[in-house]
């Protein structure tokens, strides 16, 4: 079998209205040497169409989160499952655009960084219908983490982003929470890794809901990079 180049994980939570799209789009721009593991912790019909999904395409399998515990829950799953040197995370409802995937690993592939953060708000990314409460809570939190880690970041909340094996090998991924999204970034850049920020395009989300509350992870999430800053997660 030849050597996998790109692991792209998804974590669904209830997501059957575009899990199919998010899927054959995926393949449709790597229709080879990428393996897709679809790690659903919902209870709707995911799992039945990503299994007729199975028989067309090889390379995506289906993992049962039974216990799932959150979306880092779910990421930390899919990693342990991974096959490939580099991986890739994209949310289900399409709002991020797997075509942007080559874009988006294109500094790692070129040897210029080990996390690539799918930034909404940095220069030349493009986005649509934002809620201004999420952005506003964005922005402060990547400032803030920006300042921790002397090192500007405009999206540390990326619903898609990349990394290296060796990078995710190098840390100690903990959170459960929303706050692995900020923990895989901040933690490499304590072990002296790169990271880069890659401006994408975002459209609104397609089907489903949003189940993030927002103040209440928002909270949680700066005291957590504040915990990493300090060493204690």
């Amino acid at each position: 079998m030849e050597q996998l180049t790109l692991t792209v994980l998804v974590a669904t939570m209830n997501e059957e209205a575009s899990i199919e799209e998010c899927v054959r789009r995926i393949f449709g721009v790597y229709p080879d040497l990428c393996e897709v593991l679809v790690i659903d912790g919902g209870s709707d019909r995911t799992r039945e169409i990503v299994l007729r999904l199975c028989e067309e395409f090889s390379r995506l399998r289906y993992l049962r989160n039974d216990n799932d515990r959150g979306k880092g829950h779910a990421t930390k799953t899919g990693i342990a499952t991974a096959e490939a040197d580099v991986m890739v995370e994209i949310d289900a409802d399409l709002q991020f655009l797997p075509e942007e995937i080559p874009k988006l690993i294109a500094p790692i592939l070129e040897g210029r960084a080990d996390v690539c953060l799918g930034s909404r708000f940095a220069r030349q990314s493009t986005h649509h219908d934002h809620s201004l409460l999420r952005s506003c809570g964005n922005m402060v939190t990547s400032l803030y983490a920006s300042v921790l880690y002397c090192h500007r970041m405009t999206d540390v909340l990326a619903g898609m982003s990349a990394w290296t094996r060796h990078t995710i090998e190098s840390i100690n991924l903990v959170s459960d929470n929303y706050s692995y999204e900020v923990e895989i970034p901040v933690k490499a850049l304590r072990a002296g890794l790169r990271v880069a920020d890659v401006p994408v395009t975002t459209e609104p989300r397609k089907g489903g809901r949003s189940n993030v509350r927002v103040v209440r992870s928002g909270l949680a999430i700066l005291r957590d990079i504040t915990l990493f800053r300090l060493g204690l997660r």
